[in-house]
């Protein structure tokens, strides 16, 4: 066996057939393979994967494979980088990786993880990593939002339904995007902007009362002209090398009275979505508003829920979140993130 990658901690092995011990133990454990596949693998099953990681590793230079601490030369795992599902007839390349339960809550795969996506990104002819995990495995999750992956939404893997995650190489010039206060003249741009924003929401609450598909194939969206109405409202386009990229509405509308500021509105261009630009203008937002801070969302808007968790732990990780019904919008209930914007990561 060869060292195929190293990290603070561990090591990951080129696969083997000398493997195999190790992985029956790893993948015949119930508490292990839980949200892993189909669950438990007998000893053919665990064969046959292991054939096929060795001939990824033989025809492509990377694989799945054993994972050692460094320290003691314990089994701990097994992780890598292959094509989906072992199927090169398509490009995305997913990471994988699966601990022995005496390793977890050690901060291995977060560190496996991260050194993965380095890799990938430094080493093979790829702009996109993917990660494909089991709805139900908020261990995971964790885990990848950690690692900056994005929840991109449901796919299915191979008979099942997943959880599909990515993360982009930056190539962006963050330096190029552009928070631009909004005049009334702006008015009318966000405003059209605000049917694509709906659309984009359909995907999560589509299926709720009030979101049917209007007759004339047009999605409403409320009237932002109040907030040009309000001195305590701060709209903004968003522009990226000059394109319009989204638009960012911030005002003092909290759910109680300590709160400084709360988003309003936020909303960027499906085109460039997953390139971490979103989370850039949230930051810049938090930054140009110092002080006391929500973030409300619509219960069932599942992807921006992911997004605002993922954003605000990564600019601060001490955060709360509750729920409550907002009195300014109609009693309705929000899901509520709560932080200081003058306390970054």
């Amino acid at each position: 066996m060869t060292i195929f990658l190293e990290t603070k901690r561990l090591i990951i092995n080129t696969p083997a057939i000398a493997d195999f011990d190790n992985l029956y133990a790893l993948q015949s454990d119930l508490h292990v393979m839980q949200y892993i596949g189909q669950g438990t693998r007998t000893q053919a099953e665990v064969l046959t994967g292991l054939e096929k990681s060795i001939k990824h590793q033989e025809k492509y230079g990377f694989s799945l494979g054993c994972v050692f601490e460094k320290e003691t030369g314990t089994f701990v795992g097994r992780a890598g980088l292959i094509y989906l599902a072992y199927d090169d007839t398509q490009p995305d390349i997913e990471i994988g990786y699966a601990l022995t339960k005496n390793a977890w809550s050690k901060g291995y795969a977060t560190e496996l993880a991260k050194a993965l996506i380095d890799w990938g990104f430094q080493h093979l002819p790829i702009n996109k990593l993917v990660a494909a995990i089991n709805p139900k495995n908020e261990r995971s999750r964790r885990v990848l939002e950690k690692v900056k992956m994005a929840y991109v939404g449901r796919a299915h893997y191979w008979t099942f339904e997943v959880s599909l995650y990515d993360i982009h190489k930056q190539n962006i010039d963050y330096s190029k995007i552009k928070l631009i206060p909004a005049t009334l003249a702006d008015y009318p741009v966000i405003q059209n902007l605000g049917r694509f924003y709906a659309y984009d929401m359909s995907e999560y609450l589509g299926s709720k009362e009030g979101w049917e598909m209007p007759e004339d194939g047009l999605y409403e969206c409320i009237d932002f002209k109040k907030y040009w109405e309000d001195k305590n409202s701060f709209p903004f386009l968003v522009r990226f090398e000059n394109e319009i990229v989204g638009f960012a509405i911030v005002d003092k509308k909290g759910s109680s009275p300590e709160i400084d500021f709360n988003m309003a509105q936020f909303f960027i261009l499906r085109k460039f979505k997953n390139k971490h630009i979103g989370r850039y203008v949230a930051h810049q937002c938090f930054k140009k508003f110092p002080g006391e801070w929500e973030v409300m969302v619509m219960p069932g808007n599942e992807g921006a829920y992911r997004f605002w968790r993922t954003t605000i732990n990564d600019f601060n990780n001490n955060y709360v979140e509750y729920t409550r019904e907002i009195k300014h919008f109609n009693n309705s209930i929000k899901n509520i993130f709560k932080f200081n914007s003058r306390h970054s990561a």
